[in-house]
Formats: C-alpha cells, sequence, structure tokens
C-alpha cells in the first residue's frame, strides 16, 4: 500500500474511490484504518489517500494501517512511543 496523508477533514480515499466504499461498509476494515490517527486524535485534521493492490481486503486493510502509523511517524517521532504498544507498527 502507498499511503500519503495531506491536511484536510478526515477523508478516505482508497484507488480513487471513496474509503467506505473501497471496504464496502465493513466496521472491522473501517476502524482498522483509522484506528492509528484516532488513538493520537488526529483523525478530524487528515486526510487519507491510498494506492493499494494485491491481497484480499483484510491484507489491504492492515497495510494500509501499517503505512499511516509508519508516516505518522516521520511525522512525528514522538507517535512512534504511543503507537507501537498497539503493534501498529508490526509487519505481519
Amino acid at each position: 500500500a502507498r499511503v500519503f496523508l495531506i491536511p484536510g477533514e478526515g477523508n478516505l480515499i482508497i484507488n480513487k474511490t471513496s474509503g467506505d466504499k473501497y471496504l464496502q461498509y465493513n466496521d472491522n476494515y473501517l476502524n482498522a484504518v483509522w484506528l492509528p490517527l484516532k488513538k493520537l486524535n488526529l483523525e478530524k485534521t487528515l486526510n487519507i489517500i491510498v494506492l493499494v493492490k494485491g491481497g484480499g481486503l483484510t491484507g489491504q486493510a492492515e497495510a494500509i494501517q501499517l503505512g499511516i502509523a509508519r508516516l505518522l511517524c516521520k511525522m512525528n517521532e514522538e507517535n512512534r512511543l504511543i503507537l507501537k504498544p498497539f503493534k501498529f507498527l508490526t509487519r505481519d
């Protein structure tokens, strides 16, 4: 997954489609994607744009989650201390 975080209102775009529609309105997948941002209270300040291919929706949602967590750590190194205990930075 290639993940981009840009300032915005909290929109999710996956492969040029609404994130909700792409993930088939599945709460488990949507929660997995948004959880790193929710833990940092950033879900309403950043838009997520993703290009993803291969695997199923579960694997794609997990790859997006990992990409978001890594980007958040690049943005601020202190975020790593918050995200690591939740295993957002673990590649499976």
